[in-house]
């Protein structure tokens, strides 16, 4: 029987701009998660660039004529499905529309769609948190969501090393600390380039001054280096938690999701 999540702590992933993989960390920390013993939903919240189900190996491709934005409790069909793939199981906004399709939709509509995907999914097993991919900046379904008082909600920050990233990321941080939400750390993504054939890290981009830095605000909790390997293979719908291709980026994911752990129930 699908169980009530009313009380299930939520993993916010939210970054500051977007362009920095925030919803490929989204995937490989629940992946991580997982793998830790935890019984994991993904809720794909980012309504404008629904991409998780790509990112598991998963397309509609079929148009929807329509969208449900409320339906009565206990209705028939009143509750979405969710999707098992990679030992988790899956909400996304994708689930609803074509690859094709766009959600044009207004504040309100988005906080509805937003609602109905946290609140009204048949998750086929018990989970015990529910991470959520969450649109870059500090917009409605942002606020939403960290607004979200009957359940424990903590946020995992996504930033790119360059200044600009950060710069974002600093604005993140002083609209969550109007919010019950605790930021707990946060993730450097593309945190150099791996050459494929030597192995060695080079910078993808000129680190942020320290007077600019999150750094000093939040906890690190992992850096990820890019891996064109890795790219490839998340184009074919294999997360780097599933294809392991790159022993340093399932240590960090691994490292990150031990972090987050400690932090949820609290």
């Amino acid at each position: 029987m699908a169980n009530d999540v009313g009380a299930v702590p939520i993993v916010a992933v939210a970054s500051g701009k977007g362009g920095v993989g925030k919803t490929t960390v989204a995937v490989n920390l629940a992946l991580a998660l997982s793998a830790a013993g935890r019984r994991v939903g993904v809720v794909d919240a980012d309504l404008y660039g629904p991409d998780i189900p790509r990112m598991m190996g998963l397309r509609r491709q079929a148009t929807a004529s329509s969208v449900t934005l409320y339906a009565k409790p206990g209705a028939p069909g009143s509750r979405l499905e969710a999707v098992s793939r990679h030992g988790i199981q899956l909400a996304s906004a994708g689930f609803l529309i074509g690859e094709n399709q766009a959600l044009g939709v207004q504040a309100g509509l988005a906080q509805a769609i937003t609602a109905r995907l946290i609140t009204q999914t048949a998750w086929a097993q018990e989970t015990d948190c529910l991470v959520v991919d969450l649109p870059p900046g500090t917009a409605d379904i942002q606020q939403f969501v960290f607004q979200m008082h009957a359940r424990q909600v903590i946020v995992v920050l996504v930033v790119t090393p360059q200044v600009v990233a950060h710069q974002d990321v600093r604005r993140l941080i002083a609209d969550l600390d109007r919010h019950p939400a605790t930021a707990v750390g946060g993730i450097e993504n593309m945190a150099g380039y791996t050459c494929p054939c030597c192995g060695q890290t080079s910078p993808l981009f000129p680190p942020a001054p320290a007077a600019d830095s999150i750094w000093g605000r939040v906890t690190k909790l992992a850096s990820i280096p890019f891996s064109p390997r890795v790219a490839a293979d998340a184009d074919q719908g294999l997360p780097v938690m599933v294809s392991r291709s790159s022993p340093e980026q399932v240590a960090a994911f691994e490292s990150a999701a031990a972090q987050v752990q400690r932090h949820l129930g609290q």
